[in-house]
Protein backbone atom coordinates (compact mmCIF):
# COMPACT_ATOMS: atom_id res chain seq x y z
CA UNK A 1 0.00 0.00 0.00
CA UNK A 2 1.54 3.32 -1.00
CA UNK A 3 2.48 5.71 1.74
CA UNK A 4 0.14 8.63 2.08
CA UNK A 5 1.41 12.11 2.41
CA UNK A 6 1.06 13.56 5.87
CA UNK A 7 -1.97 15.87 5.77
CA UNK A 8 -0.64 19.38 5.53
CA UNK A 9 -3.20 20.81 7.94
CA UNK A 10 -2.37 18.19 10.58
CA UNK A 11 1.32 18.81 10.09
CA UNK A 12 0.88 22.54 10.57
CA UNK A 13 -1.32 21.98 13.61
CA UNK A 14 1.36 19.80 15.21
CA UNK A 15 4.05 22.34 14.40
CA UNK A 16 1.93 25.12 15.84
CA UNK A 17 1.29 23.22 19.08
CA UNK A 18 4.98 22.36 19.47
CA UNK A 19 5.99 25.97 18.96
CA UNK A 20 3.40 27.11 21.47
CA UNK A 21 4.97 24.75 24.01
CA UNK A 22 8.34 26.34 23.26
CA UNK A 23 6.85 29.80 23.75
CA UNK A 24 5.26 28.76 27.05
CA UNK A 25 8.54 27.23 28.26
CA UNK A 26 10.53 30.33 27.38
CA UNK A 27 7.97 32.59 29.00
CA UNK A 28 7.50 30.76 32.26
CA UNK A 29 10.49 28.51 32.81
CA UNK A 30 12.44 29.64 35.81
CA UNK A 31 9.87 32.13 37.04
CA UNK A 32 9.83 30.08 40.22
CA UNK A 33 13.09 28.98 41.79
CA UNK A 34 15.40 31.84 40.90
CA UNK A 35 13.69 33.85 43.62
CA UNK A 36 14.03 31.06 46.20
CA UNK A 37 17.76 31.20 46.89
CA UNK A 38 20.58 33.72 47.18
CA UNK A 39 23.60 31.42 47.45
CA UNK A 40 22.50 28.44 45.38
CA UNK A 41 24.05 28.09 41.91
CA UNK A 42 21.16 27.28 39.57
CA UNK A 43 23.56 25.55 37.20
CA UNK A 44 25.19 23.39 39.84
CA UNK A 45 24.23 19.88 40.89
CA UNK A 46 23.36 20.86 44.43
CA UNK A 47 20.98 18.46 46.11
CA UNK A 48 21.22 18.92 49.86
CA UNK A 49 23.27 20.65 52.49
CA UNK A 50 24.69 17.39 53.79
CA UNK A 51 26.39 16.85 50.46
CA UNK A 52 29.91 18.32 50.60
CA UNK A 53 29.62 19.29 46.95
CA UNK A 54 26.65 21.56 47.70
CA UNK A 55 28.83 24.57 48.31
CA UNK A 56 28.27 27.92 46.66
CA UNK A 57 29.20 31.55 47.33
CA UNK A 58 32.83 31.03 46.55
CA UNK A 59 32.89 27.56 48.12
CA UNK A 60 32.26 28.78 51.67
CA UNK A 61 28.48 28.98 52.17
CA UNK A 62 26.39 25.80 52.03
CA UNK A 63 22.90 26.57 50.77
CA UNK A 64 20.30 24.14 52.06
CA UNK A 65 18.54 23.07 48.88
CA UNK A 66 15.90 20.36 48.88
CA UNK A 67 16.21 17.62 46.24
CA UNK A 68 13.97 18.59 43.35
CA UNK A 69 12.73 15.04 42.75
CA UNK A 70 11.68 14.21 46.29
CA UNK A 71 8.28 12.51 46.65
CA UNK A 72 6.01 15.01 48.47
CA UNK A 73 3.80 12.15 49.74
CA UNK A 74 6.71 10.41 51.45
CA UNK A 75 6.42 11.33 55.14
CA UNK A 76 9.99 10.22 55.81
CA UNK A 77 11.29 12.50 53.09
CA UNK A 78 9.21 15.43 54.40
CA UNK A 79 10.47 14.84 57.93
CA UNK A 80 14.07 14.76 56.69
CA UNK A 81 13.59 18.14 54.99
CA UNK A 82 12.40 19.63 58.29
CA UNK A 83 15.28 18.17 60.29
CA UNK A 84 18.61 18.78 58.51
CA UNK A 85 21.58 17.47 60.42
CA UNK A 86 23.10 20.92 60.94
CA UNK A 87 20.02 21.89 63.01
CA UNK A 88 18.84 18.56 64.47
CA UNK A 89 20.56 15.40 65.64
CA UNK A 90 20.03 12.69 62.98
CA UNK A 91 18.18 9.71 64.53
CA UNK A 92 19.88 7.31 62.13
CA UNK A 93 23.34 8.39 63.31
CA UNK A 94 23.25 8.85 67.11
CA UNK A 95 27.04 9.11 67.31
CA UNK A 96 27.20 11.98 64.80
CA UNK A 97 29.10 15.00 66.17
CA UNK A 98 28.12 18.19 64.34
CA UNK A 99 30.93 20.65 63.61
CA UNK A 100 30.94 24.25 64.79
CA UNK A 101 28.69 26.14 62.40
CA UNK A 102 26.88 29.36 61.60
CA UNK A 103 23.41 29.36 60.05
CA UNK A 104 21.74 32.29 58.29
CA UNK A 105 17.95 32.26 57.83
CA UNK A 106 16.89 34.70 55.14
CA UNK A 107 14.26 35.57 52.55
CA UNK A 108 15.45 36.33 49.02
CA UNK A 109 12.92 39.16 48.67
CA UNK A 110 14.31 40.93 51.74
CA UNK A 111 16.52 43.81 50.51
CA UNK A 112 18.80 43.68 53.55
CA UNK A 113 19.27 39.95 53.13
CA UNK A 114 20.40 40.56 49.57
CA UNK A 115 22.83 43.22 50.67
CA UNK A 116 24.14 41.14 53.57
CA UNK A 117 24.77 38.09 51.34
CA UNK A 118 28.25 39.10 50.10
CA UNK A 119 29.33 40.03 53.62
CA UNK A 120 28.13 36.68 54.90
CA UNK A 121 30.14 34.96 52.15
CA UNK A 122 33.21 37.04 53.05
CA UNK A 123 32.76 36.22 56.74
CA UNK A 124 32.50 32.53 55.85
CA UNK A 125 35.68 32.71 53.78
CA UNK A 126 37.54 34.54 56.52
CA UNK A 127 36.49 32.31 59.41
CA UNK A 128 36.57 28.98 57.58
CA UNK A 129 39.87 29.94 55.99
CA UNK A 130 41.54 30.14 59.39
CA UNK A 131 39.44 27.40 61.03
CA UNK A 132 38.39 24.84 58.39
CA UNK A 133 36.18 22.94 60.84
CA UNK A 134 33.68 25.83 60.94
CA UNK A 135 30.85 25.49 58.43
CA UNK A 136 28.52 28.22 57.20
CA UNK A 137 24.96 27.40 56.12
CA UNK A 138 22.16 29.40 54.55
CA UNK A 139 18.45 28.55 54.73
CA UNK A 140 15.92 30.28 52.48
CA UNK A 141 12.66 30.75 54.36
CA UNK A 142 10.81 30.96 51.04
CA UNK A 143 12.03 27.53 49.98
CA UNK A 144 11.86 26.11 53.53
CA UNK A 145 9.01 27.97 55.16
CA UNK A 146 8.06 25.15 57.54
CA UNK A 147 11.63 24.71 58.71
CA UNK A 148 11.94 28.41 59.54
CA UNK A 149 8.66 28.27 61.45
CA UNK A 150 9.97 25.31 63.46
CA UNK A 151 13.10 27.34 64.24
CA UNK A 152 10.97 30.32 65.35
CA UNK A 153 12.52 32.65 62.79
CA UNK A 154 10.49 35.86 62.90
CA UNK A 155 12.75 38.31 61.07
CA UNK A 156 15.25 38.36 58.22
CA UNK A 157 18.15 37.98 58.13
CA UNK A 158 18.56 35.93 61.33
CA UNK A 159 21.96 34.45 62.24
CA UNK A 160 22.49 31.68 64.76
CA UNK A 161 25.70 30.05 65.95
CA UNK A 162 26.12 26.42 67.07
CA UNK A 163 29.24 25.20 68.84
CA UNK A 164 30.76 21.80 68.10
CA UNK A 165 28.62 18.85 69.24
CA UNK A 166 25.80 21.23 70.20
CA UNK A 167 22.32 21.83 68.84
CA UNK A 168 21.64 24.76 71.16
CA UNK A 169 21.59 27.97 69.12
CA UNK A 170 23.49 31.01 70.30
CA UNK A 171 22.66 34.57 69.31
CA UNK A 172 25.84 36.20 67.95
CA UNK A 173 26.92 39.70 68.86
CA UNK A 174 29.85 39.84 66.49
CA UNK A 175 31.15 42.63 64.31
CA UNK A 176 34.21 40.82 62.97
CA UNK A 177 35.60 37.34 62.42
CA UNK A 178 37.55 37.30 65.70
CA UNK A 179 34.42 37.94 67.73
CA UNK A 180 32.54 35.30 65.74
CA UNK A 181 35.24 32.74 66.46
CA UNK A 182 35.02 33.50 70.16
CA UNK A 183 31.26 32.96 69.96
CA UNK A 184 31.97 29.59 68.34
CA UNK A 185 34.18 28.64 71.27
CA UNK A 186 37.64 29.35 69.85
CA UNK A 187 39.49 31.20 72.59
CA UNK A 188 42.24 32.40 70.27
CA UNK A 189 39.61 34.51 68.52
CA UNK A 190 41.12 34.50 65.10
CA UNK A 191 44.28 33.54 63.44
CA UNK A 192 45.29 33.78 59.87
CA UNK A 193 43.32 35.03 56.97
CA UNK A 194 41.31 37.51 58.93
CA UNK A 195 43.43 40.58 58.81
CA UNK A 196 42.63 41.26 62.45
CA UNK A 197 38.94 40.75 61.75
CA UNK A 198 38.64 43.63 59.31
CA UNK A 199 37.08 42.83 55.94
CA UNK A 200 39.16 43.47 52.87
CA UNK A 201 36.17 44.21 50.63
CA UNK A 202 33.97 45.81 53.26
CA UNK A 203 33.48 45.76 56.99
CA UNK A 204 31.03 43.63 58.93
CA UNK A 205 28.52 45.53 60.98
CA UNK A 206 27.37 44.58 64.45
CA UNK A 207 24.80 41.80 64.65
CA UNK A 208 22.23 42.58 67.33
CA UNK A 209 19.77 40.02 68.69
CA UNK A 210 20.47 37.69 65.81
CA UNK A 211 19.46 40.23 63.18
CA UNK A 212 21.74 42.28 60.95
CA UNK A 213 20.62 45.86 61.56
CA UNK A 214 22.11 47.65 58.57
CA UNK A 215 22.86 46.98 55.00
CA UNK A 216 26.16 46.57 53.25
CA UNK A 217 27.00 47.03 49.61
CA UNK A 218 26.13 44.32 47.15
CA UNK A 219 26.43 44.19 43.42
CA UNK A 220 24.84 41.78 41.06
CA UNK A 221 26.85 39.59 38.72
CA UNK A 222 26.39 42.26 36.07
CA UNK A 223 27.90 44.82 38.44
CA UNK A 224 24.70 46.80 38.86
CA UNK A 225 23.91 48.00 42.35
CA UNK A 226 20.89 46.32 43.87
CA UNK A 227 18.67 48.75 45.73
CA UNK A 228 17.61 48.00 49.28
CA UNK A 229 14.72 48.91 51.51
CA UNK A 230 12.54 50.16 48.69
CA UNK A 231 13.22 49.12 45.13
CA UNK A 232 12.73 52.14 42.84
CA UNK A 233 9.73 52.02 40.56
CA UNK A 234 10.04 51.35 36.87
CA UNK A 235 7.86 52.66 34.08
CA UNK A 236 4.39 51.21 34.35
CA UNK A 237 0.77 52.18 33.91
CA UNK A 238 -1.86 52.00 36.60
CA UNK A 239 -2.79 48.45 35.64
CA UNK A 240 0.79 47.33 36.25
CA UNK A 241 0.63 48.96 39.69
CA UNK A 242 -2.57 47.05 40.48
CA UNK A 243 -1.09 43.81 39.19
CA UNK A 244 2.07 44.10 41.28
CA UNK A 245 0.08 45.17 44.35
CA UNK A 246 -2.17 42.12 43.98
CA UNK A 247 0.82 39.81 43.53
CA UNK A 248 2.56 41.11 46.65
CA UNK A 249 -0.69 40.74 48.59
CA UNK A 250 -0.85 37.06 47.63
CA UNK A 251 2.85 36.54 48.28
CA UNK A 252 2.40 37.92 51.78
CA UNK A 253 -0.50 35.55 52.41
CA UNK A 254 1.72 32.60 51.57
CA UNK A 255 4.95 33.78 53.16
CA UNK A 256 4.39 36.56 55.68
CA UNK A 257 1.31 35.89 57.79
CA UNK A 258 2.33 32.65 59.45
CA UNK A 259 5.98 32.74 60.46
CA UNK A 260 5.25 30.37 63.33
CA UNK A 261 3.21 27.18 63.46
CA UNK A 262 -0.27 27.33 64.91
CA UNK A 263 -3.04 29.94 64.86
CA UNK A 264 -2.57 33.69 65.08
CA UNK A 265 -2.74 35.03 68.61
CA UNK A 266 -5.29 37.70 69.50
CA UNK A 267 -2.97 40.61 68.69
CA UNK A 268 -1.79 39.35 65.32
CA UNK A 269 -5.22 37.97 64.48
CA UNK A 270 -6.83 41.34 65.12
CA UNK A 271 -4.19 43.19 63.07
CA UNK A 272 -4.64 40.83 60.13
CA UNK A 273 -8.44 41.11 60.18
CA UNK A 274 -8.34 44.91 60.32
CA UNK A 275 -5.94 44.93 57.38
CA UNK A 276 -8.25 42.74 55.31
CA UNK A 277 -11.28 44.90 56.16
CA UNK A 278 -9.35 48.04 55.19
CA UNK A 279 -8.29 46.57 51.85
CA UNK A 280 -11.80 45.34 51.11
CA UNK A 281 -13.03 48.93 51.38
CA UNK A 282 -10.23 50.73 49.60
CA UNK A 283 -8.89 48.64 46.72
CA UNK A 284 -10.29 49.40 43.25
CA UNK A 285 -13.00 47.03 42.00
CA UNK A 286 -10.79 46.14 39.03
CA UNK A 287 -8.64 44.11 41.45
CA UNK A 288 -11.41 41.54 41.44
CA UNK A 289 -9.26 38.48 42.26
CA UNK A 290 -7.85 40.24 45.32
CA UNK A 291 -11.37 41.15 46.44
CA UNK A 292 -12.45 37.53 45.97
CA UNK A 293 -9.61 36.35 48.21
CA UNK A 294 -10.35 38.96 50.88
CA UNK A 295 -14.07 38.07 50.87
CA UNK A 296 -13.20 34.38 51.26
CA UNK A 297 -10.89 35.04 54.23
CA UNK A 298 -13.28 37.40 56.00
CA UNK A 299 -16.20 35.06 55.29
CA UNK A 300 -14.64 32.36 57.46
CA UNK A 301 -12.06 34.29 59.44
CA UNK A 302 -11.61 31.77 62.30
CA UNK A 303 -10.47 29.26 59.69
CA UNK A 304 -8.22 31.82 57.99
CA UNK A 305 -6.63 32.75 61.34
CA UNK A 306 -6.26 29.13 62.41
CA UNK A 307 -3.16 28.36 60.38
CA UNK A 308 -1.54 28.44 56.96
CA UNK A 309 -3.36 25.34 55.74
CA UNK A 310 -6.77 26.81 56.52
CA UNK A 311 -5.90 30.07 54.80
CA UNK A 312 -4.64 28.24 51.73
CA UNK A 313 -7.78 26.10 51.56
CA UNK A 314 -10.05 29.15 51.65
CA UNK A 315 -8.12 30.78 48.84
CA UNK A 316 -8.05 27.58 46.81
CA UNK A 317 -11.79 27.07 47.17
CA UNK A 318 -12.51 30.58 45.88
CA UNK A 319 -9.89 31.41 43.23
CA UNK A 320 -7.46 28.48 43.07
CA UNK A 321 -3.88 28.39 44.26
CA UNK A 322 -2.03 31.49 45.40
CA UNK A 323 0.09 33.04 42.64
CA UNK A 324 2.02 30.25 40.95
CA UNK A 325 4.55 32.51 39.30
CA UNK A 326 5.98 35.35 41.34
CA UNK A 327 6.85 37.56 38.39
CA UNK A 328 6.31 41.23 39.10
CA UNK A 329 5.85 43.53 36.14
CA UNK A 330 7.67 46.60 37.41
CA UNK A 331 10.62 47.82 39.49
CA UNK A 332 12.44 44.49 39.44
CA UNK A 333 15.37 45.39 37.15
CA UNK A 334 15.00 41.97 35.55
CA UNK A 335 15.18 40.22 38.93
CA UNK A 336 11.80 38.94 40.08
CA UNK A 337 13.17 38.27 43.54
CA UNK A 338 13.08 41.95 44.46
CA UNK A 339 9.52 42.57 43.33
CA UNK A 340 7.75 41.82 46.61
CA UNK A 341 8.74 44.92 48.59
CA UNK A 342 8.09 47.16 45.61
CA UNK A 343 4.66 45.61 45.04
CA UNK A 344 3.92 46.07 48.73
CA UNK A 345 4.58 49.79 48.43
CA UNK A 346 2.32 49.82 45.38
CA UNK A 347 -0.39 48.20 47.52
CA UNK A 348 0.05 50.83 50.25
CA UNK A 349 -0.24 53.69 47.74
CA UNK A 350 -3.29 52.21 46.01
CA UNK A 351 -4.94 51.71 49.40
CA UNK A 352 -4.22 55.29 50.50
CA UNK A 353 -5.83 56.71 47.35
CA UNK A 354 -8.71 54.30 47.85
CA UNK A 355 -9.41 55.81 51.28
CA UNK A 356 -10.18 59.15 49.62
CA UNK A 357 -12.46 57.45 47.10
CA UNK A 358 -14.23 55.46 49.83
CA UNK A 359 -14.78 58.51 52.02
CA UNK A 360 -16.42 60.33 49.13
CA UNK A 361 -19.25 57.77 49.00
CA UNK A 362 -19.53 56.21 52.47
CA UNK A 363 -19.22 57.13 56.12
CA UNK A 364 -15.66 58.53 56.27
CA UNK A 365 -12.90 56.52 57.88
CA UNK A 366 -10.53 58.47 60.15
CA UNK A 367 -7.16 58.73 58.45
CA UNK A 368 -5.39 57.90 61.70
CA UNK A 369 -7.31 54.63 61.90
CA UNK A 370 -6.01 53.78 58.43
CA UNK A 371 -2.39 54.66 59.24
CA UNK A 372 -2.56 52.73 62.54
CA UNK A 373 -3.91 49.69 60.68
CA UNK A 374 -1.06 49.97 58.18
CA UNK A 375 1.46 50.32 61.02
CA UNK A 376 0.12 47.24 62.82
CA UNK A 377 0.29 45.21 59.62
CA UNK A 378 3.93 46.17 59.03
CA UNK A 379 4.77 45.51 62.68
CA UNK A 380 3.27 42.02 62.69
CA UNK A 381 3.69 40.70 59.17
CA UNK A 382 6.67 42.33 57.42
CA UNK A 383 9.68 40.16 58.23
CA UNK A 384 12.45 42.31 56.75
CA UNK A 385 13.71 43.32 60.18
CA UNK A 386 15.58 46.49 59.24
CA UNK A 387 12.87 47.72 56.86
CA UNK A 388 10.24 47.12 59.53
CA UNK A 389 12.13 48.91 62.30
CA UNK A 390 12.89 51.90 60.07
CA UNK A 391 9.25 52.34 59.11
CA UNK A 392 7.98 51.86 62.65
CA UNK A 393 10.48 54.32 64.12
CA UNK A 394 9.45 56.94 61.55
CA UNK A 395 5.76 56.41 62.27
CA UNK A 396 6.07 56.35 66.06
CA UNK A 397 8.19 59.51 65.97
CA UNK A 398 5.39 61.31 64.07
CA UNK A 399 7.61 61.84 61.04
CA UNK A 400 6.28 64.45 58.59
CA UNK A 401 3.91 65.68 61.28
CA UNK A 402 1.82 62.55 60.90
CA UNK A 403 0.38 62.83 64.41
CA UNK A 404 -1.29 66.13 63.50
CA UNK A 405 -2.00 65.64 59.81
CA UNK A 406 -3.78 62.31 60.31
CA UNK A 407 -6.96 62.68 62.31
CA UNK A 408 -8.34 60.21 64.85
CA UNK A 409 -11.86 61.45 64.22
CA UNK A 410 -14.03 61.09 61.11
CA UNK A 411 -14.05 64.18 58.93
CA UNK A 412 -16.15 65.42 56.04
CA UNK A 413 -13.23 67.39 54.61
CA UNK A 414 -11.61 65.90 51.53
CA UNK A 415 -8.55 68.06 52.20
CA UNK A 416 -8.05 66.07 55.42
CA UNK A 417 -8.52 62.75 53.64
CA UNK A 418 -5.87 63.69 51.09
CA UNK A 419 -3.31 64.11 53.85
CA UNK A 420 -3.06 60.31 54.08
CA UNK A 421 -1.74 59.59 50.55
CA UNK A 422 0.42 62.71 50.70
CA UNK A 423 1.92 61.66 54.05
CA UNK A 424 2.61 58.15 52.71
CA UNK A 425 4.20 59.65 49.57
CA UNK A 426 6.51 61.81 51.72
CA UNK A 427 7.45 58.78 53.82
CA UNK A 428 8.28 56.73 50.72
CA UNK A 429 10.36 59.54 49.24
CA UNK A 430 12.25 59.98 52.50
CA UNK A 431 13.18 56.29 52.42
CA UNK A 432 14.43 56.67 48.86
CA UNK A 433 16.53 59.71 49.81
CA UNK A 434 18.04 57.84 52.75
CA UNK A 435 18.89 54.84 50.61
CA UNK A 436 20.53 56.96 47.95
CA UNK A 437 22.59 58.75 50.59
CA UNK A 438 23.72 55.42 52.03
CA UNK A 439 24.67 54.20 48.57
CA UNK A 440 26.74 57.29 47.86
CA UNK A 441 28.51 56.94 51.21
CA UNK A 442 29.03 53.19 50.84
CA UNK A 443 30.53 53.44 47.36
CA UNK A 444 32.53 56.57 48.23
CA UNK A 445 30.87 58.43 45.36
CA UNK A 446 30.75 62.18 45.00
CA UNK A 447 27.33 63.61 45.66
CA UNK A 448 25.85 64.92 42.42
CA UNK A 449 24.22 68.29 42.39
CA UNK A 450 20.74 68.24 43.91
CA UNK A 451 21.02 64.50 44.55
CA UNK A 452 18.22 64.56 47.11
CA UNK A 453 15.87 66.00 44.53
CA UNK A 454 16.96 63.31 42.06
CA UNK A 455 15.98 60.64 44.58
CA UNK A 456 12.46 62.00 44.95
CA UNK A 457 9.52 61.16 42.77
CA UNK A 458 7.98 62.51 40.62
CA UNK A 459 10.82 64.26 38.88
CA UNK A 460 10.54 67.80 37.58
CA UNK A 461 10.43 66.36 34.07
CA UNK A 462 7.51 64.06 34.88
CA UNK A 463 5.46 66.64 36.72
CA UNK A 464 6.63 70.22 36.13
CA UNK A 465 3.64 71.63 38.03
CA UNK A 466 4.37 69.54 41.11
CA UNK A 467 7.49 71.40 42.18
CA UNK A 468 8.09 75.04 43.08
CA UNK A 469 11.31 76.92 42.41
CA UNK A 470 12.41 76.41 46.02
CA UNK A 471 12.06 72.59 45.61
CA UNK A 472 8.95 72.44 47.76
CA UNK A 473 5.86 70.89 46.21
CA UNK A 474 2.28 71.72 45.36
CA UNK A 475 -0.01 69.45 47.33
CA UNK A 476 -2.83 69.68 44.79
CA UNK A 477 -0.61 68.73 41.85
CA UNK A 478 1.10 65.91 43.76
CA UNK A 479 -2.27 64.45 44.70
CA UNK A 480 -3.43 64.59 41.08
CA UNK A 481 -0.26 62.82 40.00
CA UNK A 482 -0.64 60.13 42.65
CA UNK A 483 -4.27 59.56 41.71
CA UNK A 484 -3.41 59.21 38.02
CA UNK A 485 -0.59 56.84 38.87
CA UNK A 486 -2.43 54.53 41.26
CA UNK A 487 -6.15 54.93 40.80
CA UNK A 488 -7.60 56.63 37.76
CA UNK A 489 -6.83 54.00 35.14
CA UNK A 490 -5.80 56.67 32.70
CA UNK A 491 -2.76 54.98 31.71
CA UNK A 492 -0.27 57.24 33.28
CA UNK A 493 3.42 56.46 33.24
CA UNK A 494 5.31 56.40 36.51
CA UNK A 495 8.90 57.55 36.42
CA UNK A 496 10.80 57.29 39.66
CA UNK A 497 14.58 57.71 39.84
CA UNK A 498 16.55 54.51 39.56
CA UNK A 499 19.06 53.42 42.18
CA UNK A 500 21.74 55.58 40.61
CA UNK A 501 19.57 58.64 40.91
CA UNK A 502 18.88 59.02 37.21
CA UNK A 503 15.28 59.16 36.00
CA UNK A 504 14.26 55.97 34.30
CA UNK A 505 13.06 56.56 30.76
CA UNK A 506 11.12 54.39 28.40
CA UNK A 507 14.16 53.07 26.59
CA UNK A 508 15.77 51.78 29.75
CA UNK A 509 13.05 49.42 30.86
CA UNK A 510 14.66 46.02 31.29
CA UNK A 511 12.89 43.16 29.53
CA UNK A 512 13.87 39.66 30.69
CA UNK A 513 15.67 37.57 28.09
CA UNK A 514 13.03 34.83 28.13
CA UNK A 515 10.39 37.36 27.06
CA UNK A 516 12.57 38.59 24.22
CA UNK A 517 12.99 35.00 23.05
CA UNK A 518 9.25 34.45 23.41
CA UNK A 519 8.49 37.40 21.16
CA UNK A 520 11.10 36.22 18.64
CA UNK A 521 9.68 32.68 18.50
CA UNK A 522 6.12 33.94 18.23
CA UNK A 523 7.10 36.30 15.41
CA UNK A 524 8.80 33.41 13.61
CA UNK A 525 5.66 31.27 13.92
CA UNK A 526 3.47 34.05 12.51
CA UNK A 527 5.91 34.59 9.64
CA UNK A 528 5.99 30.87 8.78
CA UNK A 529 2.21 30.65 8.80
CA UNK A 530 1.92 33.76 6.66
CA UNK A 531 4.40 32.42 4.12
CA UNK A 532 2.60 29.07 4.01
CA UNK A 533 -0.81 30.64 3.48
CA UNK A 534 0.55 32.93 0.79
CA UNK A 535 2.13 29.99 -1.02
CA UNK A 536 -1.07 27.97 -0.71
CA UNK A 537 -3.19 30.78 -2.17
CA UNK A 538 -0.80 31.12 -5.11
CA UNK A 539 -0.95 27.38 -5.66
CA UNK A 540 -4.76 27.46 -5.74
CA UNK A 541 -4.78 30.32 -8.21
CA UNK A 542 -2.41 28.42 -10.51
CA UNK A 543 -4.61 25.32 -10.31
CA UNK A 544 -7.74 27.28 -11.15
CA UNK A 545 -5.97 29.04 -14.01
CA UNK A 546 -4.77 25.68 -15.36
CA UNK A 547 -8.28 24.21 -15.42
CA UNK A 548 -9.63 27.33 -17.06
Amino acid sequence: MPLRRLPTNNYLLGTWIALLFVVAYLAFDGSMGREKYLYHDEDGAISSASDPSSVDAGGWVIEYVAPADGPPSDSGYAAALLRPDFLYAPPSAPDYVPPPRVVEFYAPWCPHCRRFAPEYARLAAEVSGSHPSVKFFAVSCVAHNDLCKAQNVTGYPTIRVFREASYEPRIPKAKDSNAMLRELGFDDGGGGGGGGGEMRAGRLRKVENGHHPRESGRKSSEGEAIAAGVVPFRINDVHDAWSDAALSFEFALGNGIYVENGPLDDGRGGAFREWLVLLSRTLPPQMNRTHEIIDALLGDYPRAAGGQSGLNELVRERVGELGRSWTWRTCTYGDGGVGYTCGLWQLFHVMSLGVVEYNRHYAPMPTRYVSDTLRDYVDNFFQCEVCRMNLLSMYDACAFDGCHRLSKNPSSSEAEWRELPLWLWETHNDVNVRLMGERLERNAENEPNQWEQQARWPSLHDCPNCWRDDRSWEDEEIFKFLRNSYWSGNPSYIRIPSSDGNPVGGSSRMIPLRWKLTVAVFAAVVLILHMYKTKKRKSKRKTVHKWL
